[in-house]
């Protein structure tokens, strides 16, 4: 009769009984460890230019798990990539539509961005107490496949070490049953991820035929909002974050057999009984890898979206603080008209033979830097009580400061009082982009709704806005087309 002292000895000493139970924890991990670094694929040679995906997730415990985890979603919606685990919402600028994103990648896309945006306690203490929203703008490039970063190559990395650790008990007691195992799971998994499907439902969306701009932040409440200018060629990601992919109709029997596979690897692991320490520190050594893979953030390069800055506005934060409000919220439209005239002639223009270059009117300068010096509108300038004096920018623009963001990368701030403030900003430079984040953030209607704002300052910002918006947003995409912005 043994007692429990050799009961322990033999279980540290041989393992074997728990490999099998380990196989099956983990499910969840493995997936997404596949849905952050599914897409990249090479050229193979010949004449058919066939496209190879490669997925460098590594064999680990937990894949058996998710083979029938893959298995029971085969059966039912046929969805390979997991839903968004970061709330998220996806809002049309021209509309105001905004719908809850479903989008893995979209989502991942805001979670990330947060995490790198977090302000520097130690250096800007003040500052990171009193912000009240950030809000960044990009343009959106053309869709390209992912790129590769450290969190790509820690799977081929891991897979080297997994190799060498399978061939120590091969070389040394001529046991071929580990790197038999390695190799075997690390083929499942290649095919695993191999499906096209993976791809498909990562990226499955309309591509842009005309500029489109989308902001994406967690809702009212929120403290950060992307804005992304999207030009054709790009995503639409208004239409990503639906998660609309019609599923193969392979993907079904393609994941019956990979689940049949797993399981006989299982058995196999299961007859397994010397040198389990070897296939214990494989596994352990992959699971490692999945879940740094999983929960890694990555540059949107490395999630398939080619980011620009917006020059002229890349950041813009509003602040808490004082402002001062006026005494009514009258607006003058004709006035406000009259000003834009200019700028409704040029936006309306079409150079064509019959008219030249030097008949069409010319675009106002103030549309470029928006600055006082350049006469623009005196509604969309800087308000006094807004201005500060330090990191002046060579528009002399005394709104525009600078941000020291990951390491030596510093990138210019516009500021704002409150969210109403980062929001006027917004308006500003992207044309409905403000009128579409204040009805998320201040909801009252998608038309201008004066009981939903309180004060004459942001009323009569707001009202100008809403009469003017058409003729500055068409101005804005003319803007941005002759600046020939194609490539991101």
């Amino acid at each position: 009769m043994t007692g429990t002292k050799d009961d322990l000895h033999r279980q540290w000493s041989v393992p074997a009984d728990i490999l099998s139970l380990l196989l099956l924890i983990g499910g969840d991990i493995v997936q997404k460890a596949i849905a952050q670094l599914v897409g990249y694929t090479v050229s193979l040679p010949g004449r058919r230019q066939v496209r190879l995906q490669i997925t460098p997730v590594a064999f680990s415990f937990g894949w058996a798990a998710y083979s029938f985890v893959n298995l029971l979603a085969a059966v039912g919606d046929m969805r390979l990539m997991p839903k968004g685990d970061h709330p998220a919402l996806t809002v049309n600028c021209a509309n105001g539509f905004a719908r809850e994103t479903r989008s893995w990648v979209l989502s991942r896309l805001l979670r990330d961005h947060e995490i790198r945006s977090r302000p520097n306690k130690e250096s800007t203490t003040e500052e990171a107490r009193h912000q009240s929203i950030r809000i960044d703008i990009f343009y959106l490039g053309p869709a390209s496949p992912p790129s590769s970063d450290p969190v790509w190559w820690s799977g081929w990395g891991t897979f080297l070490l997994q190799i060498g650790i399978a061939l120590i008990p091969c070389a040394l007691q001529g046991d071929w049953g580990p790197i038999l195992i390695t190799l075997c799971g690390a083929i499942l998994v290649a095919l695993t991820c191999a499906m096209p499907q993976w791809s498909e439902e990562k990226w499955g969306t309309r591509i842009l035929t005309r500029q489109k701009v989308v902001c994406v932040t967690q809702g009212n409440g929120s403290s950060h909002i992307l804005v992304f200018i999207g030009f054709p060629g790009a995503f639409d990601l208004e239409s990503l974050s639906t998660y609309g992919t019609v599923p193969r109709s392979e993907t079904r029997w393609i994941s019956l057999m990979l689940a049949i596979l797993w399981t006989c690897l299982l058995i196999t692991i299961s007859g397994i009984k010397q040198h389990t320490w070897y296939l214990v520190a494989i596994g352990g050594l992959g699971m490692l890898q999945n879940v740094y893979a999983a929960g890694a953030v990555r540059g949107p390069a490395a999630l398939g979206f080619q980011l620009k800055r917006f020059p002229q506005a890349p950041t813009i934060i509003g602040y808490t603080g004082k402002y001062h409000d006026v005494s009514d919220d009258d607006v003058d439209f004709a006035r406000y008209d009259a000003e834009l005239a200019e700028l409704e002639r040029w936006a309306a223009g079409m150079p064509d033979a019959s008219h030249p270059n030097e008949t069409m009117p010319h675009m106002p300068k103030w549309l470029r830097t928006m600055s006082k010096e350049d006469e623009v509108p005196s509604w969309l300038a800087s308000p006094p009580s807004q201005q500060r004096q330090k990191h002046v920018n060579h528009h002399n623009d005394s709104r525009l400061k600078w941000l020291s963001v990951g390491g030596s990368e510093s990138i210019a701030v516009r500021e704002g009082v409150g969210v109403h403030g980062a929001l006027m900003e917004l308006e500003k430079w992207v044309p409905s982009a403000g009128l579409a984040m204040s009805q998320l953030f201040f909801p009252g209607g998608l038309k201008y709704n004066e009981e939903a704002i309180r004060d004459n300052v942001h009323r009569r910002f707001w009202k100008a806005a809403y009469h003017t918006v058409l003729t500055r947003r068409k101005a804005s995409e003319k803007f941005r087309a002759e600046q020939n912005i194609t490539e991101v």
